[in-house]
Formats: structure tokens, C-alpha cells, sequence
């Protein structure tokens, strides 16, 4: 190390210690955007102080010396990179690629800066300035997301010293938008600035035009159109995107015309107000000022303004109370995000939140509505059962949970789960006031006289008393707790390209453009032939061109994999498209054994196709890609009464409910079922009438068979199909005494 300048020493020996230390850290150990940026963080003052110094031993620094200075700073990097690279050997590292990119974007940049800033405040003669030095990359550090994130409804932060986070942590695949190159370049110019400053203060006596004016007004045009060019985003963005607003008493409703049709957005709207009312009574609060509800057409939307593609948020700590949904996903998530809205009325000043993140959760899925899915008690009790991701030491796995790291580096179903279940215990056996006294610093001595630990060992004792569980429970417990969390995978935020062609093909059959679509599909399964999407995909639409025979000889050469239901579905409809009845009944067989209990929607429909499996015209209407209502107009000519019930399924998906639920109600049940299939039937028609009857504007009549539901549901042993007919039922009693919009005469 003799050839190495004295000032570089040092970083070199804090870079390899860096480079070491993040070895063993699951998620940092991987060149990709997280070690990304904490490298570039640690090169901000590593090189900016050895810079420093650099500088002082050669006060009148020309160009020259810079670039030297530089150059070195720059080339001490390959260290951590040799390292990072080194650690594939144990931490595979699927993105190494893209990792090199977030490498070049965050430290090599962020070295370029602090060189530069060095630079300047040697020129300035000043003492100590080490110590501003210091004191600006921390203000630089801390300063830029308050701005961003506590201004501004995003999820994403783009910095001058770590480079940025470029959405929440569960999201898998990265968001890389524009406006982060277009930050990174602007963080060159501030360096361009500040070594131009630095040379006027080092060579006063240079007499050619100065750039500093040029690369001042640069500057200044980025902030001034930071929203256009996507370094922030303003409130005003989303709304003008978004381009459509619907007013209720407690909410503004931002949405996209061209993808809400006008009577979706007004059950939507009575839903919001329904939800609100529902949260209110439950925790006796009320949100001021009004709400904001984004609602996004689609995952690249969301993600292209928010950062945030796949998660839904609420970031209470903005001024205005507001939550960002997906469409697709609003009936799953909404209550959820609407929950983090009104608990911001007792969480801390200024962040509006819990201190122990699992609170913040766990008040969120405590207070959802029944979804029809198990509730959190029967996943929680199960899966410690069978020992799948539930500690034994429930007490202690509840107090590890309270805090970031423990909630955040768990799975994070299980997070979710055991603490919805835990809070709600607290809600259900001490009420809403305790709660909302200890949300805001978990202080739960305080405000129940008791440790957590304590509290928790209450809610495990409980539970331990349950006897009847939800039969869905265990499949549940098996599907979703098993899922990795983002610290445990070898490859985190690697997206394969078989699946971005996958994800391509949905994009493009939600544009209906179903060419495209197969085309997408199709250049997946050339990557990943048993890829179970894609060939779903393809499948569906290979079908819909009537071309059953090359589908049933793909996938039954696929008989030694065990096929997922969606693909069995398929498979089953081939061969009814093939005059092969037999065959046909078993994969529709096969199908229902492959779905759980809580899949009440989907069973049914398989047990109407399997009714169908000796009908293969009516099976060729049901694959077409036909518009509901046109398949609805070929069902009619059908006499099976299986075909009756498709009918009023499509009529209803094309929105003309009243006429659904008028073939539904005087239909006759299917023959020759199973006595299960039957009763499935039975329950699923009386709750197809009440979501239809509620959309055609008859709240009443709704409740009614709601009600019916929950009796046959209660009758069969179904916990939680009970209880979601039972919270269909009170909101259809709500709307009736609390409705937004006009009724129509009674049905």
C-alpha cells in the first residue's frame, strides 16, 4: 500500500471493513439498490473527510489536483464492489447487473459530490471544516425524505448522499422511474457547482467565463419542475392524472373514467362511507379534515406516481388523511388502508402513527370486516398447531413484533396474522378506549395495568380455547405463511424475464389486445415451458381460438406435475371442447379437490361447468372471447339448467343485475350433484342475489337473502362464510337508513 496516498488509506481500510460487515446481513450482502445505498453513505463521509485533508496539504488546489483527488476517490469503490462480488459465492445474486447500475447511480455519484463539496470548503479558509462537512451530508441525509416523503404522497425518496428507496420494502419488483436519473444528474450538477465555487476560492486570479450561472439556473429549473420531471410527487400530480373526483360527506374520490364506469364508482362511494361509519362506531373517532381515496387503474399507474406498485398505502402522516388502492384489489384492501386513515386521530403528534409498527398493522387487520376467508384467530391457532411460522413462545414472538425490525424482517403474513389477531383480542375483551391510549407509544402498563407479555399470554389462552376452526384454515396457513420473507430469498427484487413476459401478457389482456397477449404468454413459456401462469394464460386463449386439441396434449403431458386448479380447470374444459365427458368430469373433479373451502365463488362455478361437461357448445361459449353479455344471449339457447345459472353469472357481469338475479331467483337447482354441490349451490345463489340485489339498488331484498346465506353457511359448519354474509347483511341494513345515492322502487 506503499504506491496509495497517504488520505486514501484510510477509506480504503473503512471500505474493506464495510465490505465484511454487510457479508453476513441477509438483503445487504447483494449488490443491488439496499447495499447500494448504504455504501454510498458511508463513501459520502469516508471520501469527503479523506478529501478534506487532501486539500489542505495543497491549499492553492488547480484542476489538476482535483481530478486527481478525485480519480483516487472514485477508484477506492472497487473495493466494496470486489467485495460485494466476492459474497455471490453464498448470497446468489440474480440482479448483479442491475446492481452494477444502482452502483454507478449511488456511490460513484455520491463520491463525485463529496469530493466536489470538499473541494469548495477548503477554499473557503475556514475552520472547522470537518465539522460542516459533517453537519451538511447529515442534513443532506435527514432533510431530503422529511421533504419527499413528509410532504408529498409518494413512497419513494431520492437523496444526494444514499442515492434513494424506491418504494416500500414489500414490494418486489423495484419501480425504476425516470425521475431518478433525472435526480441522480442533477446531484452531478450541485457537484459541478460546488467545484466551481471550489476553483474561484482556490484561483481567484482565473479570468475565463464563468459556468456557475449556467449551472445555477440548471439547478433551479430541476426544483421548480421536480413534479414534471418525477423527483416528487405533488398531490396536484395524482389528481390531474388520475383526472376524475367524486365527492361523498366524508371523502374526495380521485379515479381514472376511463377504467370506473359510473355505477361501480357509486357502489365504491357507499362503500367508502360504509367503511368509514363501520370504523367510527368501532373506535368512537372521527377523521378531520376529509378523506382523500386515490384509486389507480392499474400497478404501473400507481407505481409510476407513488412508487409504490403492488402495495397499497396510507401515509397517515401527511396532512390530509388519504389511502392509494389499486381497482383490482379495492374490496380486499381498502378497509385496511381506510383503518391506518381514522387511527391517525390517537397516534403520535407530527407522524400520526404507533412507535411499534405491529400496532400500526395489527390495528388494521384487526379492524377488517369479514372477508369470507379464516379469521386471524383460526390462522394464528393453526398454524402453531402445525408449527409453521408461529413461534412457540407466542408472548415473546407479539413482543418482537412491537418493533420495526422484528415485525419487518418476519414473514410477513405471519406479522400480519398473529398481530391482527392480538389486537383484536384487546379490542374485543377490554374495548377501543385502552387501545387508543396505548397505540401511540405502546405503553400498555399505562393503559391496561398489565406487560404485553401478560396481555398476550391472555390472547394465547384464549385461543388455546377455541375448538372449532375454520375448515379452510390449514390450507391457508400452508399457502401464505410458507412464503418467504424478502430477507430470506436468494435473489430479492430479481424479476425473471419468463415472468416480466408473463406480466407483459396480463398487461395486454387488460388492454383486450389478446394477440398480443398469446404472443406475451407464448415468449414466456419459451424461457419456463412450466411456468404455471404463463400456460394458464396461454391456455385461455388457445382455447378461446377453439383450438382444444393442442391444449389438452400440453398439458397432459405435463400429468406427472401436480397442475394447479386454475390449469386443471383448463384441462377440463378441453376435453368437454373434445366430445370426452368423462375425462372432462374427472379434471373438474380434480379441480374442486384442488380448491380450498373458502373459494365459495369459484367452486361453485366449477361445479356449473362440470354440469355442462356432456355439453360441449355450451363449454365452447364459456371459453370464447366473447363479451359477457353475448355469451349470455348463446347461453339461452341452451335448456340445461346449469346454462340458466352461467347466463345470469354473465348478464351480471356485464352489469345488468336486475336481469341476473331475475334468471337466478326462478332458475331450478342443477340435477344429478353431488348432495355437497348441491348445498353450494344453494348457499352461493343466495349470496350471487344479495351482491346483485345491492347493485341494482334493492338493499333490502339483499339483506334478506344475505341473512339466508349466513343461516345455510351457519347450518354447513362455514365460520367464515357466516360471518361475511352476516357483515353483508349490517351493511346492507346501513345502507338502507344511510344511503348516498338514489333508490330505486322497492324490488
Amino acid at each position: 500500500m506503499a504506491f496509495l496516498p497517504p488520505p486514501l488509506r484510510p477509506v480504503l481500510l473503512v471500505y474493506t471493513a464495510l465490505g465484511v460487515a454487510l457479508w453476513p446481513v441477509p438483503l445487504l450482502n447483494r449488490l443491488h439498490v439496499e447495499s447500494s445505498a448504504v455504501i454510498a453513505t458511508v463513501a459520502f463521509f469516508a471520501a469527503g473527510l479523506s478529501s478534506l485533508r487532501w486539500f489542505r496539504t495543497n491549499p492553492r488546489a488547480d484542476p489538476l489536483s482535483f481530478s486527481r483527488v478525485w480519480l483516487w476517490q472514485e477508484a477506492a469503490l472497487l473495493v466494496p464492489l470486489l467485495l460485494l462480488t466476492v459474497a455471490m459465492l453464498w448470497a446468489p445474486n440474480c440482479g448483479y447487473a442491475q446492481g452494477l447500475l444502482f452502483f454507478v447511480l449511488f456511490p460513484v455519484v455520491t463520491v463525485g459530490l463529496a469530493v466536489a463539496i470538499a473541494y469548495m470548503l477548503t477554499g473557503l479558509r475556514g475552520r472547522r471544516t470537518r465539522l460542516w462537512f459533517v453537519l451538511l451530508g447529515i442534513a443532506l441525509v435527514v432533510l431530503g425524505p422529511i421533504y419527499d416523503l413528509g410532504l408529498h404522497p409518494q413512497f419513494y425518496t431520492y437523496n444526494h448522499v444514499f442515492g434513494g428507496v424506491l418504494g416500500p420494502i414489500y414490494d418486489e419488483a423495484l419501480v425504476l422511474r425516470p425521475g431518478l436519473f433525472v435526480f441522480r444528474g442533477l446531484t452531478v450538477l450541485w457537484a459541478v457547482l460546488a467545484y466551481l465555487v471550489g476553483h474561484r476560492l482556490h484561483a481567484p486570479w482565473a479570468t475565463r467565463l464563468s459556468l456557475l450561472p449556467l449551472v445555477a439556473v440548471a439547478i433551479g429549473g430541476c426544483y421548480l419542475g421536480s413534479g414534471w420531471l418525477g423527483i416528487n410527487t405533488p398531490d396536484w400530480k395524482i389528481q390531474q392524472t388520475l383526472g376524475g373526483l367524486y365527492q361523498t360527506p366524508h371523502f374526495d374520490i380521485y379515479y381514472d373514467p376511463a377504467s370506473l364506469p359510473e355505477d361501480e364508482l357509486q357502489w365504491m362511494a357507499e362503500d367508502h362511507e360504509y367503511q368509514y361509519a363501520r370504523l367510527a362506531a368501532l373506535l368512537d373517532v372521527t377523521v378531520e379534515p376529509r378523506i382523500r381515496s386515490y384509486l389507480y387503474p392499474d400497478a404501473d399507474t400507481k407505481g409510476r406516481l407513488t412508487g409504490a406498485r403492488a402495495t397499497n398505502v396510507a401515509p397517515v402522516w401527511l396532512r390530509h388523511p388519504q389511502t392509494h388502492v389499486l381497482l383490482d384489489a379495492y374490496a380486499d384492501v381498502f378497509p385496511h388502508e381506510l383503518a391506518h386513515a381514522v387511527s391517525r386521530e390517537f397516534g403520535l403528534p407530527v407522524i400520526r402513527a404507533s412507535r411499534a409498527v405491529g400496532l400500526v398493522e395489527g390495528l388494521a387487520v384487526a379492524l377488517e370486516p369479514p372477508d369470507g376467508r379464516p379469521s386471524p384467530d383460526d390462522l394464528v391457532t393453526v398454524g402453531y398447531q402445525l408449527g409453521t411460522g408461529i413461534d412457540p413462545d407466542l408472548p415473546g414472538q407479539i413482543a418482537s413484533q412491537l418493533s420495526p425490525f422484528g415485525f419487518w424482517t418476519g414473514r410477513g403474513a405471519v406479522s400480519y396474522t398473529t398481530m391482527g389477531s392480538f389486537v383484536r383480542y384487546l379490542l374485543d375483551a377490554y374495548g377501543a378506549e385502552p387501545l387508543k391510549q396505548s397505540y401511540a407509544t405502546a405503553d400498555f402498563d399505562a393503559a391496561y395495568g398489565k406487560s404485553v407479555e401478560t396481555l398476550a399470554l391472555e390472547w394465547m389462552n384464549r385461543l388455546h380455547a377455541t375448538s372449532a376452526l375454520d375448515l379452510s384454515a390449514e390450507a391457508v396457513v400452508q399457502r401464505r405463511f410458507m412464503v418467504p420473507s424478502l430477507l430470506e430469498r436468494d435473489c430479492p427484487h430479481y424479476v425473471p424475464p419468463y415472468v416480466r413476459a408473463y406480466q407483459q401478457g396480463l398487461r395486454d389482456l387488460a388492454n383486450e389486445d389478446s394477440a398480443r397477449a398469446l404472443q406475451s404468454f407464448t415468449a414466456s413459456l419459451d424461457q419456463q415451458p412450466a411456468f404455471f401462469g404463463a400456460l394458464n394464460g396461454w391456455a385461455q386463449l388457445t382455447l378461446a381460438q377453439g383450438d382444444a386439441a393442442t391444449v389438452q396434449a400440453r398439458l397432459d403431458s405435463l400429468a406427472a406435475t401436480p397442475l394447479p386448479a386454475a390449469l386443471l380447470l383448463r384441462l377440463a374444459d378441453a376435453h368437454a371442447l373434445l366430445h370426452q365427458p368423462q375425462e372432462a368430469l374427472q379434471y373438474y373433479q380434480a379441480t374442486l379437490q384442488q380448491l380450498p373451502p373458502y373459494t365459495r365463488d369459484a367452486r361453485a362455478l366449477v361445479v356449473l361447468r362440470k354440469a355442462l361437461a356432456s355439453d360441449p357448445s355450451a363449454v365452447r361459449t364459456l371459453t370464447r372471447s366473447l363479451l359477457p353479455q353475448h355469451q349470455a344471449a348463446r347461453l339461452d339457447t341452451v335448456a340445461a339448467p346449469a346454462a340458466a345459472w352461467m347466463q345470469a353469472l354473465r348478464l351480471a357481469e356485464a352489469g345488468r343485475h336486475e336481469q341476473a338475479a331475475a334468471i337466478l331467483r326462478t332458475t331450478a337447482l342443477v340435477p344429478n350433484l353431488l348432495p355437497s354441490e348441491t348445498a353450494l349451490l344453494q348457499r352461493q345463489r343466495l349470496a350471487w342475489l344479495a351482491g346483485w340485489l345491492h347493485q341494482a339498488g334493492f338493499p333490502a331484498v339483499a339483506e334478506r337473502y344475505a341473512l339466508q346465506a349466513a343461516q345455510l353457511a351457519e347450518q354447513a359448519g362455514d365460520r367464515s362464510g357466516r360471518a361475511y354474509a352476516r357483515a353483508f347483511a349490517d351493511k346492507m341494513y346501513w345502507i338502507q337508513h344511510h344511503t348516498i345515492r338514489e333508490a330505486p322502487p322497492l324490488y
